[in-house]
């Protein structure tokens, strides 16, 4: 009786004993996330600020630059208005042709279809040569009557000239086609230089210079080429709509 009993508090002590429980418990999980969520807190922050600099400063910069340009152009207006001097302003044609958007894509026409052109007569060309080069080996081995060698030369004779014709009439068109694309671009240039010179500067003359020009040195205070770039761009944007 004593046994069972002692048996049976046994049993209760173990049964009242607290159960291990894992070292990482719940509690302990919130606690390691709640210990980085400050840092990662800190970094996002950091970079929110980082982005609102950088902001800033670009648009500190455009402002600048904004004012700037504007002071020059405002500067070089005054100056022209206040002088009693006839003024000249300059632009730079390499320039402007370079960055000149509907320059480009002329420029592009006009090479693609000097291309097509060339491709169309090294083909005749080609075809007749091979024709020339067969009548020279039938002669070679005599299996040509006297007739057929008249009729042969004169075909080929006839081919010759009509190649000779059509390489002519190709160069003439491409001669006129560069000459209206020129003078499409010239007009264009004239066009924007005289429309920002009326409403910013109202100088007396507009001089265009290039490479090989007769004007060896202007001052860059007086060229307004980016101006008429900006010009010609929107223009053309405006058409192209």
């Amino acid at each position: 009786m004593e046994e069972n009993n002692s048996n049976e508090n046994q049993i209760q002590e173990i049964e009242n004993q607290p159960e291990n429980t894992n070292p990482i418990t719940d509690k302990n999980i919130d606690e390691v996330c709640n210990q980085k969520k400050p840092y990662k807190n800190k970094t996002h922050a950091l970079l929110n600020i980082l982005g609102f600099a950088l902001l800033f400063i670009g648009l500190i910069i455009l402002y600048i630059l904004h004012f700037t340009q504007n002071n020059e152009t405002d500067n070089l207006a005054k100056y022209i208005s206040k002088s009693n001097t006839s003024i000249m302003l300059t632009v730079n044609n390499d320039s402007i042709i370079k960055h000149f958007t509907l320059a480009e894509l002329l420029k592009k026409d006009l090479e693609t279809e000097a291309m097509k052109y060339q491709q169309e007569l090294t083909n005749k060309k080609a075809s007749f040569e091979e024709k020339y080069k067969n009548y020279q080996i039938n002669v070679q081995s005599n299996i040509l009557t006297q007739t057929q060698m008249q009729n042969a030369e004169k075909q080929l004779q006839k081919e010759a000239e009509t190649l000779q014709i059509l390489q002519e009439q190709y160069s003439q068109t491409l001669a006129l086609k560069e000459m209206s694309v020129q003078k499409e671009i010239t007009d264009s240039i004239v066009n924007a230089a005289r429309r920002v010179n009326d409403k910013k500067y109202k100088a007396d003359y507009v001089l265009a210079t290039s490479t090989g020009s007769a004007i060896l040195y202007a001052n860059e205070v007086y060229d307004i080429t980016k101006y008429v770039i900006e010009e010609l761009n929107n223009a053309y944007k405006k058409s192209s709509q």
